[in-house]
């Protein structure tokens, strides 16, 4: 009883084993290993309870060989499943183990006409060489011919021995053959240089010729005692060969691993060294370069040796005012950083960095990619320029004039300062455009931009807002009466007549003033008084400013045409 209970420990750590591979790797044969051992512990298990409960020796007998039998099919659906659907492999082995059990439990429990019992047995072992001419692939020629020959003289020889004998150890010929039909298909699936294969196959075939050999001893000779001493020793045999496969497919893993490494460490040295970005890696602690591609050397200029006494931070370029006008430009980078490198002729890019911890020759080290964005900067910079300023004379739109405008305005009732808007219009343009032509308004259009803008602080705002209208935004004012002074120095500024192709041109303004608080408390309705000045200031003659506090307005000259 000792030598069982140590059978079933040992059994135990096997069926722990394989659960735990089964979970841990994607090959389905484990899982039926797994499952058969489960079927093989049982059928021990019930072997050692049969000496608690002589009086269940019949039910028990049944269990065992049941148990027993459905390990032994499992193992070889674990092996034909690897060449067909596990569906169709799980229904041939269900089938084939539904009628050896039918069979063998009708002959255990009661007993059958001897012509039936013949019957019986012939439509089984029919029934698996139909399976097995089926379901064994014609890509296996000496494992398939090998199979259907047991199939064929053994299943000859257990009709035979159900018609001539009492057939009571027929539920040990039914093992013998799975057993035989295993250890061909075990030796065969692993490769002929594969230790595990032959030793799966003598455990398998050991395995079934002591179940032969014990049909043939009678139960108290001394053969019967010597193959009980060693009974166990061919499962332990096949456990021993699957674990030594799982070894082998381990070993196996790593070398297809190691091939599948190396050849992606290839591509990767080919991306790497041919890759347009410039990429380098650097020590992880102290930021030395360790090794830069053909890109990085190229792009800043210089070499690997020269490289290699550098640390990454000695690339970066101190930031300066301009990084403020990055980032409202450009918006925060996905992935990385954006900084500015300097290259060794002194040139200065903007870089998107992206980095990743890597290990390199053993040691921590980062890998990293640099994008030059440079260009993009510049593109993007322009496209912004452009949606936010006029295309003829460079000033500011509509768009940011009245971002600045609300700006202004926050900031004049932060600090209690008045703030101006100046509404400049140009007197009689639309006669200049029909006199002259187009390129002679478009010219004195930017004339009059740079006259104005030369009269603006860069703190304030000049921006055209119309075809020939322009607006002014004049800030930190401490008092209303200064506003008229700006207004003045605007009107000043065309005393002068512009110069353009066709020779002296005279040209002046109109401009209506409104002051912040004292005039409006908003934007709009800033802007519209605004207007309403500048339209009595031509309405008053032109050449002058009008201003919304007042119906009054001020003229730089007297003799304006009327228009």
């Amino acid at each position: 009883m000792q030598g069982q209970a140590v059978d079933l420990v040992l059994l135990l750590l096997l069926i722990l084993f394989f659960g735990i591979q089964q979970r841990s790797r994607p090959q389905i044969y484990y899982r039926f290993w797994f499952v058969g051992w489960i079927f093989v512990f049982l059928g021990y298990a019930v072997w050692a309870v049969r000496e608690v409960q002589p009086d269940l020796v019949h039910l028990q007998d049944a269990a065992c060989f049941d148990f027993l039998l459905l390990g032994v099919l499992t193992f070889l659906t674990s092996l034909v499943a690897k060449a067909h659907q596990l569906q169709k492999a799980v229904l041939a082995g269900v089938a084939i183990g539904a009628a050896n059990v039918l069979v063998i439990n009708m002959q255990q429990f009661g007993s059958i006409p001897r012509v039936l019992l013949v019957l019986m047995t012939l439509l089984w072992q029919g029934q698996g060489f139909y399976l097995a001419y089926v379901l064994l692939p014609r890509r296996w020629p000496r494992r398939r011919a090998l199979i259907l020959t047991i199939c064929v003289v053994y299943g000859t020889a257990l009709v035979a021995y159900a018609g001539w004998t009492s057939a009571s150890n027929l539920d040990n010929g039914a093992v013998v053959e799975l057993l035989l039909c295993t250890a061909v298909l075990y030796g065969g699936s692993v490769g002929r240089r594969s230790p595990a294969g032959w030793v799966g196959t003598l455990g398998f075939t050991a395995w079934a010729a002591f179940y032969l050999i014990n049909t043939q001893v009678g139960d108290s000779s001394e053969a019967q005692k010597l193959l009980y001493e060693f009974w166990n020793f061919p499962k332990y045999f096949v456990g021993f060969s699957m674990i030594l496969r799982i070894v082998e497919d381990t070993a196996d893993e790593n070398a297809r691993m190691a091939e599948k490494f190396r050849e992606l460490s290839e591509d990767f040295q080919m991306i790497y060294d041919t890759h347009p970005h410039p990429m380098w890696i650097c020590d992880g602690v102290t930021g030395e370069f360790l090794l830069a591609n053909e890109a990085a050397l190229q792009q800043y200029g210089y070499a690997m040796e020269e490289l290699r006494g550098m640390r990454m931070a000695e690339l970066e370029s101190p930031m300066d005012g301009e990084t403020e006008d990055v980032e409202d430009v450009l918006t925060a980078p996905t992935e990385g950083t954006r900084v500015q490198h300097q290259h060794r002729d002194g040139r200065v890019v903007w870089v998107n960095i992206v980095e990743r911890e890597i290990m390199y020759l053993g040691q921590e080290a980062r890998f990293v990619i640099a994008r030059n964005i440079t260009e993009r900067l510049k593109l993007d910079r322009e496209l912004s320029f452009r949606a936010q300023h006029d295309a003829l004379t460079g000033l500011p739109n509509r768009q940011l004039l009245a971002d600045r405008l609300e700006q202004c305005l926050k900031a004049s009732e932060r600090e209690q300062k008045r703030a101006a808007l100046l509404t400049i219009d140009v007197d009689h343009f639309k006669l200049i455009n029909d006199t002259y032509g187009h390129l002679v308004g478009d010219e004195c259009l930017k004339q009059v931009a740079a006259r104005l803008k030369s009269k603006i602080r860069k703190v304030d705002t000049i921006a055209r807002t119309g075809g020939e209208e322009f607006t002014a935004i004049v800030s930190g004012l401490s008092k209303a009466a200064d506003a008229e002074k700006v207004a003045a120095s605007l009107l000043r500024v065309f005393e002068e007549p512009l110069e353009v192709a066709i020779g002296a041109l005279g040209v002046t303004v109109s401009i209506g003033v409104a002051v912040f608080p004292d005039d409006a408390t908003d934007a709009q309705m800033l802007r519209q008084r605004s207007d309403e000045a500048m339209y009595r200031a031509k309405r008053a003659g032109r050449n002058r400013a009008g201003y919304a506090n007042n119906m009054n307005v001020s003229g730089a000259l007297d003799d304006v045409e009327q228009r």
